[in-house]
């Protein structure tokens, strides 16, 4: 997602777009957040039951597009399940078989479970890009063998899927044992089992359950692979509820970039998800679009227009004139808790921009008569802030680190009571 674009090797009409992101600060141009639309004397019950919904639909409808109902058939069939890490753990396979209008999808969990612990445990779960098996070195993880999508005119359209040669490529990014041994239970499952990251994935997505061919490659397309992949979260904190170990009311969903999109987007909407993550996740994500900074709508959709609904090119070209932004869909996910982190090397993400817009959601959680994220100013690298939302900023670029680890496990650690 993010990239520095002088490196790549464009054609000039796309060059052209690539520099028209601006990445200079002295060039912002002058702008406001919009105000969330809070009535005065607004009481908790009226967010909950008013404005909250109210945040969503507009969200929906300018932004993301419906996430697709819960399937008439939803089977959880463990597939295998054995000790992992020397005994830290109890690692556990499950194939979520997901079945409507005569269709199915299956979709493969990774679990693992503290081998010691006194009761249901806490879970962190987030989507991965290369496959179960790229996320740990544990030799018994599953390997789904699969057929690569051949590569398109743009190297973007790679299948970037790890072969059986890449396990535990990505390991870092996990963290497993880290988690583990401070109590939690985590979870993952690869994107491409609910939609392969590209143009043409509708026809190996779960949204071939709900929607016709046509319907989907019509100029009228109502949704995209981010209310896909927020689907597939929903029907991983179904299975989660589903395992006598996982305590159901602290379930987390981490994400990164395209994934940090994501999460935000499921957590705003699924209520069950009592922690929200979201790193580096930029534009349609935690940062704001009216602040003209880094990523913006032209280059979104010239990569990625499957991401999101046809009516976002609507949207192109008008960054800074929006009626709402993202800090409409963070404050959705009040009362519960949030936490949002960045790279300082992350500019097309726009860490400042996502701590302003994040400081403005925090009104919302202000109506419950909690702190929310309780700091004014971005924190320096290196310090974990908040209360019910929290922040940090790691020096560095575009990554979910070992480090980033360690401060979200802080913050969980001490908010999920």
């Amino acid at each position: 997602m993010m990239h520095q674009f002088a490196e790549e090797n464009f054609p000039p009409e796309i060059q052209r777009i690539a520099d028209r992101m601006n990445i200079d600060p002295e060039r912002i141009p002058p702008y406001e957040l919009p105000p969330l639309p809070i009535p005065e004397r607004c009481s908790p019950s009226v967010f909950l039951n008013r404005v909250r919904p109210a945040l969503l639909r507009i969200m929906e409808e300018n932004l993301y597009g419906p996430i697709p109902p819960r399937c008439e058939e939803l089977i959880f069939r463990k597939r295998s399940e054995g000790v992992a890490f020397d005994g830290l753990a109890i690692r556990r396979e499950i194939d979520i078989v997901c079945r409507n209008r005569g269709r199915e999808q299956v979709l493969h969990l990774l679990l693992y479970i503290p081998a010691e612990r006194s009761g249901p445990v806490p879970v962190f779960f987030g989507l991965n890009f290369k496959g179960n098996h790229a996320c740990t070195h544990d030799p018994d993880v599953t390997f789904f063998p699969f057929i690569r999508y051949p590569a398109g005119w743009t190297p973007r359209l790679d299948d970037t899927r790890e072969d059986e040669s890449g396990r535990g490529k990505f390991e870092g990014r996990w963290y497993f044992e880290k988690a583990l041994r401070a109590g939690f239970a985590t979870a993952t499952i690869g994107l491409y089992d609910i939609f392969p990251d590209r143009s043409d994935g509708f026809d190996s997505s779960v949204m071939r359950l709900f929607y016709e061919p046509e319907e989907w490659s019509s100029p009228d397309r109502k949704s995209g692979a981010i209310s896909a992949w927020a689907w597939g979260i929903s029907r991983a904190v179904d299975c989660l509820e589903a395992q006598s170990e996982i305590d159901r009311n602290r379930i987390v969903v981490h994400g990164h970039s395209r994934l940090g999109k994501t999460a935000l987007w499921a957590g705003a909407n699924d209520t069950r998800i009592a922690l929200t993550v979201s790193n580096g996740s930029g534009t349609c994500g935690a940062k704001p679009a009216r602040r003209y900074f880094g990523e913006n709508f032209e280059w979104v959709r010239l990569w990625n227009a499957h991401w999101l609904p046809e009516s976002f090119r609507h949207l192109v070209g008008r960054d800074g004139e929006i009626p709402f932004d993202q800090h409409f869909l963070m404050a959705a996910v009040a009362p519960r808790l949030l936490y949002v982190s960045d790279g300082t090397d992350d500019v097309y993400a726009d860490p400042a921009g996502t701590f302003e817009a994040l400081r403005e959601a925090s009104a919302a959680w202000r109506l419950f008569g909690a702190s929310g994220l309780g700091e004014k100013r971005q924190p320096p690298p290196g310090k974990l802030i908040g209360h019910e939302v929290g922040y940090y900023l790691r020096c560095g670029g575009h990554d979910f680190t070992p480090e980033n680890w360690e401060a979200l496990i802080q913050f969980a650690s001490k908010r999920l009571k």
